[in-house]
């Protein structure tokens, strides 16, 4: 419990933060605050030692965020505290009555609870969690390693933390996944003493003297004075002499006596203090306060009111014959522990012994208790492991496998290898059926703390994900470099292989025909090669051909001109003549015109008997306009039959 009504007073100035904002910091834990929370005499025989679980558990999560705990003990009771222990074991074991002296004894100490108090001890000490006993009450300990500044701040669930010299006070710690803080992984309530002084004027000293008149774990406070008249008493008093103004209430008892009487004194006015009653004023004015019509409006009042709080309270108080009880003021004062020979780091923790404690205590099976403890074990190793130390009862880090980012922080997980053989036959081999070792053996540790302790390991990581500069399996022609980029409309090189599969062959194979046969009215077009008259592609690749050089006519274009062949009849205007030059052979002459001028010294060279004639280009205008031409498209199968009913003729 601690000092009544204290946790009221503070609640406004309390800050409920994240608990990873503890990051970095060494806290002191009541230990007993803790049990007391998870213990429940009813719940023992469904869940055993819930205490142990929830401590290992809260522990856990504590070293896993980089806060280091300090856990304090209760040593043996203050004798005022005698009365409040016995009601609460009273309470706690349902009223069973003791059955001798001896156990009469025990329902004023902590002979049951000490029992407890071992075991969690015991736990903590394989997890390698400093420990610490007190010779009185925990809390005060705790108050006292945060006062020479030792630890940043005490969790507990005591307010009189404060009274013993606490500075910061951390309450209602939880690791609840719901919540505002469930992305934090948990969340605690703050309470900053020296904000509390500057914003109310509250210290340590005015919460002893709370203590003394409201109550507390070791007195029972002043019978009909409570939490507001106390505050008021303390708006006229500072902090530094409110515990010597107590003990001067017995001292004055006098002046007491006449400020009571002034007080109650019906003949002075309660709204300036000076002689006369305030109807009397109202109505005839205030001589003192140079007034015809009432008197000046003074603090007289709220000076009246604060007295007569004071008077009630001291009157109250002075009731018991040991107020302000000395004894009391002491237990808060007085420091009964040294603090500065102790070792507050975090040890290696025990694998093996966390193991077997598990099985004992908790009924965990190796395996289950392997992996909950494997992840406090490489956590110190990577926070305090040198390179070339001891590896004893250690892993060895094998590789990295990936890297995580759990709740926003930048880590790797890694696999460990048992190379000393430190767990070797720990975990039985049933257990270990279609079990993944590899993943059994893995943890995740933040980046910087492996960057730090293990940077070869992470070189080695950061390398294997770097990717080969790709190498072009395509390897540039000389040709290909020198030939100009070509323009965006061009056909597919599907459509150029059917370019030449169509006309290099057909018009090259009925060449050749022809002049086997030595005769030009013979036309027998191999309409395989050029594809059905539906083709939708006939169009494009006539296009194609048209605008191209035919460089591969070159061999048989000779023959083509010996011959004077007139076989290409693709388009027609209307007065359709056999012997006609129609529009493909129009454009083609012209072409191999042009590329005749341009290879002409090459073709007299190699055959000088050839003699190239194109035919006159033939244009038909119209009546009304000299410059157009109409042109009609003939079936091919039409102008076929046409062909060789002339020729038959």
């Amino acid at each position: 419990m601690g000092i009544k009504d204290l946790w009221s007073i503070l609640g406004s100035f309390c800050e409920r933060k994240p608990l990873f904002e503890l990051q970095g910091k060494t806290v002191a834990i009541d230990l007993s605050g803790w049990i007391c929370e998870s213990q429940n005499i009813s719940e023992y025989q469904v869940q055993p030692r819930m205490y142990l679980r929830n401590l290992y558990f809260r522990t856990c999560c504590l070293l896993l965020l980089g806060v280091n705990p300090v856990f304090v003990l209760d040593g043996k009771a203050p004798t005022l505290k005698y009365k409040t222990i016995a009601s609460r074991n009273a309470l706690q074991f349902k009223g069973a009555k003791p059955k001798s002296d001896s156990d009469t004894r025990k329902c004023k100490d902590r002979s049951r609870f000490n029992y407890t108090l071992k075991q969690c001890e015991e736990m903590l000490q394989f997890m390698g969690i400093a420990c610490v006993k007190g010779n009185g009450e925990a809390e005060a300990l705790c108050a006292h390693l945060n006062e020479d500044g030792l630890v940043h701040g005490c969790i507990t669930q005591d307010s009189d933390c404060f009274a013993y010299g606490a500075k910061v006070v951390y309450k209602n710690f939880s690791i609840s996944q719901q919540g505002a803080h469930a992305a934090s992984g948990g969340s605690i309530d703050v309470y900053d003493i020296e904000k509390l002084k500057l914003n109310n004027g509250i210290g340590r000293n005015k919460m002893i003297a709370l203590a003394l008149l409201c109550g507390s774990d070791y007195n029972d406070g002043v019978y009909g004075v409570g939490k507001d008249s106390v505050l008021k008493l303390f708006n006229q008093i500072k902090e530094e002499e409110i515990l010597n103004y107590l003990k001067s209430w017995r001292e004055k008892d006098a002046y007491y006596k006449i400020l009571e009487e002034n007080v109650n004194d019906k003949t002075i006015c309660t709204n300036c203090g000076h002689l006369g009653r305030l109807q009397s004023h109202n109505k005839k004015g205030c001589k003192d306060c140079d007034k015809t019509n009432g008197c000046v409006d003074t603090n007289y009042k709220e000076k009246l009111q604060k007295l007569k709080n004071e008077i009630s309270v001291r009157k109250k108080s002075l009731e018991d014959p040991n107020f302000p009880n000395q004894d009391v003021i002491d237990e808060f004062q007085k420091r009964k522990d040294n603090v500065n020979h102790l070792n507050l780091s975090w040890t290696k923790p025990n694998l093996i012994g966390f193991v077997d404690f598990c099985r004992d205590y908790l009924q965990w099976e190796e395996i289950y208790a392997f992996g909950k403890f494997l992840p406090i074990l490489t956590r110190w190793q990577v926070l305090n492991c040198p390179k070339n130390g001891n590896m004893q009862g250690l892993l060895k880090p094998d590789y990295i496998k990936k890297a995580r980012n759990p709740k926003g922080t930048p880590s790797y997980e890694i696999i460990w290898l048992d190379e000393q053989n430190s767990f070797k036959n720990l975990i039985p081999e049933e257990q270990l059926v279609n079990v993944d070792l590899t993943k059994l053996l893995s943890t995740i540790e933040p980046q910087s703390l492996v960057e730090k302790t293990y940077p070869e390991l992470v070189q080695t990581f950061l390398a294997s994900k770097e990717k080969p500069k790709k190498v072009s399996k395509r390897k540039k022609k000389e040709t290909d470099k020198e030939q100009p980029k070509k323009s965006r409309k061009q056909p597919q090189k599907t459509k150029e292989r059917n370019i030449d599969s169509y006309f290099k062959k057909a018009l090259i194979n009925n060449t050749l025909e022809k002049a086997n046969k030595k005769t030009d009215l013979e036309c027998d077009l191999d309409l395989s090669s050029f594809g059905d008259e539906n083709d939708s592609d006939l169009s494009d690749i006539i296009d194609d051909i048209v605008s191209r050089k035919p460089d591969y006519l070159k061999p048989h274009l000779d023959l083509i001109k010996k011959k004077e062949l007139n076989d290409s009849f693709f388009f027609c205007d209307d007065n359709f003549d056999n012997d006609q030059e129609d529009m493909f052979e129009k454009t083609f002459n012209e072409l191999c015109r042009k590329d005749s001028d341009e290879s002409k010294s090459d073709i007299e060279e190699e055959n000088d008997e050839i003699n190239v004639t194109n035919k006159p280009i033939q244009e038909d205008k119209s009546d009304n306009d000299e410059d157009s031409f109409t042109i009609t498209y003939i079936p091919l199968a039409d102008r076929i039959k046409a062909k060789m009913n002339s020729a038959n003729l």
